[in-house]
């Protein structure tokens, strides 16, 4: 055990290492000079973007790792960040009319995309739950309640399981730009994030209907999202049953997330018969994406159709920050090697193949053999982050940051 404990320590001082260098990359080039906001986006040479629209969900994401990052290391330079990223989220994502959260602002700041995503609103829920935590302010927990308030009434499914997509800027339903990218009622992806965010407010916020509803969610999972074999469903309609169109499609980042965010979640519940009933479901979904979602180097290819079939091989940067995570997890609940043998399998791959240790951050997304795709083409399958942008309104600090603050606190609860 002694051996252990020392190559866990030395691990974690790597993880600790480039947490800063990735909150170092985002407080020297993502900040406008006017010190106010954050630009849309930063190319491969860390030049901003002036064009870009600015993405709630980055914002948001932004706000979340600097809270987090100032609360465990009581750094005052990180602090600065979220206070920053707060203003920006409050104030100029919010809709002072109707509530919620704007989608997309243009570099001015002024609305570009009104649309209100269920999934935008709860990452905003998230990141000023964890920014409640830093300040303990009043304010922000009023914000925090009156945000919960309001997708409770607006975007849940009063006949059925679950939570709508998409709404107009006056919350009607809008069935035109749902993130499901078949265009279905509802969607994994919003869900588990509807379940991140309920996770982090009762965290903060012991109130019963939380308590309520952040239980449902984890039962939709259990009961309508994780298939038999071990991988997560992806679009549903509006009874939450599975649509065709995804059956086959497996999706190794959301399955192995989704496997540590939902043992988050009992754990802040701390429901022992909701433990006992997830702990072998969670294990058998992190051997299914061992058994066909990770490369022989560590790294977590992107998706396979289908059943499992057809593996599409590209391995982007949050996928491989989730897989960190999702082993480490099964190695605490398990205690079994194999789990940290393939969380430093993965670690690996990352250092040598998708950080970059010339320019900073990660690259957006690296080929089978660990290539960075550097352009964007026409056709490119992943549309909703680019290649040649370090920064762009999906790619954000929060999976990578996050995942390097989870290892380190991890590897401090094993220890201690």
């Amino acid at each position: 055990m002694d051996n252990q404990v020392q190559e866990l320590l030395r691990f974690k001082d790597k993880f600790e290492n480039e947490l800063h260098n990735i909150l170092s990359y985002w407080i020297k080039y993502s900040i406008e000079e006017n010190g106010k906001c954050f630009y849309g986006a930063v190319d491969l040479n860390n030049k901003p973007v002036i064009t870009a629209n600015k993405s709630c969900v980055l914002n948001a994401r932004i706000l979340w790792t600097f809270s987090t990052a100032a609360k465990q290391y009581n750094n005052s330079e990180y602090e600065k960040i979220a206070h920053i990223a707060y203003n920006v989220v409050a104030n100029n994502f919010y809709d002072k009319v109707n509530g919620g959260y704007f989608m997309e602002l243009l570099p001015d700041n002024q609305i570009a995309n009104d649309i209100k995503h269920t999934y935008a609103q709860a990452f905003v829920l998230y990141s000023l739950s964890k920014y409640y935590e830093l300040t303990n302010s009043n304010e922000v927990l009023e914000n925090i309640k009156s945000l919960f308030n309001l997708l409770e009434e607006k975007t849940k499914d009063k006949n059925n399981l679950g939570y709508f997509e998409a709404f107009t800027r006056d919350w009607q339903l809008y069935e035109e730009n749902r993130m499901a990218d078949n265009n279905e009622p509802k969607s994994m992806n919003t869900h588990l994030h509807v379940l991140e965010a309920y996770s982090a407010l009762y965290k903060i916020y012991k109130d019963d209907l939380v308590r309520t509803r952040l239980t449902e969610l984890i039962n939709i999972f259990l009961e309508k999202i994780i298939r038999e074999v071990g991988h997560l469903g992806i679009f549903f309609d509006l009874n939450f049953d599975e649509v065709e169109a995804s059956r086959g499609i497996c999706s190794f980042g959301h399955d192995i997330e989704s496997t540590w965010l939902l043992w988050e979640a009992v754990e802040i519940l701390d429901d022992k018969e909701l433990k006992e009933k997830l702990l072998p479901i969670i294990l058998k979904m992190v051997d299914a994406v061992k058994r066909v979602g990770v490369d022989k180097d560590g790294g977590l290819f992107l998706e396979s159709s289908r059943f499992g079939s057809h593996v599409r091989t590209n391995k982007h940067w949050w996928l491989q920050a989730e897989n960190l995570v999702g082993f480490m997890n099964a190695y605490q609940l398990t205690k079994n090697l194999e789990h940290w043998e393939s969380v430093k399998l993965a670690w690996d791959f990352i250092d040598k193949f998708v950080i970059d240790h010339e320019k900073g951050e990660w690259f957006t997304k690296v080929n089978r053999l660990g290539k960075p795709f550097l352009v964007e083409p026409k056709d490119d399958p992943s549309p909703y982050y680019r290649n040649d942008w370090k920064i762009d309104p999906w790619k954000c600090p929060y999976h990578n940051g996050r995942a390097m603050m989870e290892l380190i606190n991890r590897i401090d609860k094993i220890i201690n």
